[in-house]
């Protein structure tokens, strides 16, 4: 017979005790040694990029109530969501001042020609919907009340009004739309007609956008409720509020961050941002967006420069999931067409439905010609679709897609950005090819990982990236970022300016190049409410940064204009006119662009290009 000596339960338990102590000392220990000052690495010396321009590019007619492409006039640039800019990006800039720094910004800002700058407010202490500040110093110029409606009025829209050569701010919260001149002049208000059943405040307003076939302008809420405006005077066009045919969207519970993660991330938010009106907390509110949480509508939406259509990307209908519940498990991009009557009243019709597995993490982007619209699903396909919605391609990237794809004019060039890349993908028409990954390893010794929406200039992709540490594995929790521009051609980052604080709205650029950022920090959240103080104080407000070397932004600008005029002189402008419009249009936003940033006018682009590079 075997013995067993039993060993007494009380020296277990001083055994196991003494054991975690030890390791809850070490942790204590390797916690306080953990240094978090992520920097980026120093860049070659800054040289433009020897991508170019080829064949035709991919437009349609210039509508002159639609600004022209030298800054960011709505959520994604344009109407169709392309975002792209006619402008060069600022090779080399600092922060130039930091405002409104109360304010948590998660679309916008927007920006006027004069490069004032524009932005609504989520969950705002301060009875605000909409905030204007001046470009060149930050100081407030007016502001529209909220009157309670403090759940955000999404992204600002910019419109020329061409009878008095201005601009006009279109903006609505969920109960009231806005007309207002840039002086905060109210031109029009007229009530949305939208109504809430539930509880708590309004649902969020998703801004507004244009349909220029009927000079109407559609707002667009998280509750599925779409309405039409009159341009110019306000007056509704719906009969009544047009409702989405989805259904709340379910909950994705597997990738939803844990209780001890967002209590955390709450309390870093409330100490800057302090409490939420609805009582919930920041972090909870927007990753219950961001995850599905009940919402019809979780993006913008994109309008067709070239119809009455808009494309918008929400929930499909219960049944089509296969279990009637007021739930919907999958998502679908609708084609709404508008048809204004002889009495004035626009109706309505859902021309086409694309569905599609889970959500989207896009915006519908539309090419400028309509022919196309690029979406993703939540397995890492971008998917391309023609103005029927009828499939033409898609592309597995490796991973979701975590915002709208960037859809160039030049080239058949597409951008879809994943949280640790970027891929660029030829549109062939038929198939679509990655011709680059990027690799950006911009933090040494952390983990580099892409924060927004990749923005097309004409020297190169503008991007925002962020540090994470490694021992984290692919967790985005962000503790630093900072905003550069890529190499179209190669995709290797070539200029970089550290951030003053990280967005999940888009890179935003103002006139003369330089980056205008919303503060809506969510992956810092994480981070702040797990390092504390081992990592910077999460901070709000606008950030706008400016050029620290205006010749070489000139001679970026010149020199594209230059690339830009071959282009335009390897075709015949009389059998391609809308081509040739545009490519002038763009050639002349450069030159204006290069003689504002050394004050005097540019003669021959040859030659001031040449004399620039010496």
């Amino acid at each position: 017979m075997v013995s067993i000596k039993r060993v007494s339960v009380t020296k277990v338990l001083i055994a196991l005790v003494i054991f975690c102590g030890v390791m809850l000392s070490a942790l204590v220990i390797a916690y306080w040694q953990l240094d978090l000052h992520a920097k980026p690495r120093e860049l070659p010396a800054y040289k433009l990029t020897e991508w170019q321009p080829k064949g035709l590019p991919n437009v349609g007619v210039i509508n002159p109530v639609i600004p022209d492409l030298t800054t960011s006039n709505s959520m994604h640039y344009g109407i169709n969501n392309n975002a792209q800019l006619m402008i060069v990006t600022a090779p080399k800039q600092e922060l130039a001042w930091v405002a409104e720094e109360s304010f948590y910004i998660p679309e916008g800002p927007t920006l006027d020609r004069e490069g004032n700058i524009y932005f609504s407010p989520y969950q705002a202490q301060e009875d605000v919907s909409l905030v204007a500040i001046d470009g060149e110093t930050g100081e407030r110029r007016w502001v529209i009340p909220a009157h309670g409606d403090t759940n955000g009025s999404g992204a600002i829209l910019i419109l020329n009004d061409v009878e008095t050569n201005s601009q006009v701010i279109y903006h609505s919260t969920y109960s009231d739309a806005y007309a207002i001149k840039t002086t905060g002049e109210i031109i029009w208000q007229a009530k949305t007609g939208f109504t809430f059943a539930g509880t708590g405040t309004n649902p969020h307003t998703w801004g507004v956008n244009y349909l220029p076939g009927i000079d109407a302008l559609s707002v667009l809420s998280e509750d599925g409720k779409l309405t039409l405006f009159a341009r110019k005077t306000g007056q509704q066009l719906l009969t009544e509020t047009l409702n989405l045919p989805g259904s709340p969207a379910s909950m994705n519970y597997v990738d939803r961050p844990s209780d001890f993660i967002s209590d955390r991330a709450d309390k870093a938010g409330e100490e800057v941002f302090g409490k939420s009106p609805q009582g919930q907390g920041l972090f909870s509110t927007i990753s219950m967006i961001i995850f599905g949480g009940g919402k019809e509508v979780t993006n913008f939406y994109g309008s067709d420069p070239m119809s009455n259509r808009l494309y918008i990307a929400a929930t499909a209908p219960d049944e089509v999931d296969g279990v009637k519940d007021n739930i919907s498990k999958l998502g679908a991009i609708y084609a709404y067409d508008f048809a204004q009557q002889s009495d004035g009243t626009v109706t309505t019709t859902i021309a086409a439905r694309y569905d599609f597995d889970g959500g989207t993490g896009s915006t519908p982007t539309i090419s400028n010609d309509g022919k196309y619209i690029f979406a993703s699903d939540e397995n890492g396909n971008l998917i391309t679709l023609d103005n029927k919605l009828n499939e033409l391609w898609r592309v597995n990237v490796g991973s979701q897609i975590a915002a709208s794809i960037s859809a160039s004019a030049d080239n058949n060039e597409l951008y879809a950005v994943t949280a640790l890349n970027i891929h660029k993908v030829i549109n062939h028409g038929d198939r679509g090819e990655i011709v680059w990954t990027t690799n950006f390893d911009m933090y040494p010794g952390f983990n580099t990982i892409n924060a927004l929406t990749a923005a097309i200039t004409a020297n190169g992709v503008a991007v925002s990236l962020g540090a994470t540490p490694k021992f984290v594995g692919d967790m985005p929790l962000m503790i630093t970022n900072g905003f550069g521009l890529l190499d179209k051609n190669t995709g290797e980052v070539i200029s970089f300016v550290e951030g003053y604080e990280e967005s999940i709205a888009a890179t935003m650029i103002a006139p003369d190049g330089g980056f205008v950022i919303g503060s809506s920090p969510t992956r810092r959240l994480v981070a702040k409410g797990i390092f504390g103080d081992k990592i910077k104080p999460i901070k709000g407000g606008v950030a706008r940064y400016k050029s620290t070397d205006n010749r070489l932004l000139a001679r970026d600008a010149i020199c594209m204009a230059q690339r830009y005029k071959i282009r335009s002189d390897s075709y015949n402008a009389n059998e391609h006119p809308v081509a040739s419009e545009w490519d002038k249009k763009q050639i002349s936003i450069l030159r204006n662009q290069a003689s504002i940033a050394l004050g005097r006018k540019m003669g021959d682009l040859a030659d001031e290009c040449k004399r620039l590079n010496q």
